[in-house]
């Protein structure tokens, strides 16, 4: 242990100071894994049951969140983020198992293994999820996806555009 670190009292080495405790507050990590893991599972209700908990889904963000997947336009302040998973829950239905869960300062990183009703070949999709948590709600959600993979597991419109 560190000088100084987690120490009520004492002295150091010739020196009759009292060593003062430090304050450090409780650690937000099991809160942060918590919220993660709580929004991955609302997520998968919210697809499985046409939008039906979206309110719950919601709940997680701030007012003045983004959410934005590599390569598509981003979806800003929680009405378009709502309108962007209420879409989604009308024309698929999805389950994402959480493999890993990183926390580096206010920013959760999932990997995350996705199957959803429009893969037509087996297979699951490999993203991250990145939430980016300010005072308890999700301020930016940024999606990380694979896109060659994910052009593997679903199909193909005319012309090759989806």
């Amino acid at each position: 242990m560190a000088s100084g670190q987690g120490q009520t009292s004492g002295t150091h080495k010739g020196d009759d100071r009292w060593t003062e405790k430090i304050e450090i507050g409780a650690a937000v990590s099991s809160d942060l894994i918590r919220l993660a893991v709580s929004y991955n599972d609302a997520l998968d209700r919210c697809t499985r049951t046409g939008g039906s908990n979206i309110d719950e889904v919601m709940d997680f963000f701030a007012e003045d969140a983004s959410r934005l997947t590599v390569g598509q336009d981003p979806a800003v302040g929680k009405p378009a983020i709502r309108e962007t998973f209420l879409r989604r829950s009308s024309r698929l239905q999805q389950v994402v198992e959480l493999r890993g869960i990183e926390l580096w300062g206010d920013f959760v990183v999932c990997r995350i293994e996705r199957k959803d009703s429009t893969h037509t070949a087996s297979g699951l999709e490999h993203h991250l999820r990145i939430l980016l948590v300010k005072e308890e709600k999700i301020k930016r959600l940024i999606v990380v996806v694979d896109a060659e993979e994910d052009d593997r597991l679903k199909p193909s419109a005319p012309n090759g555009s989806q």
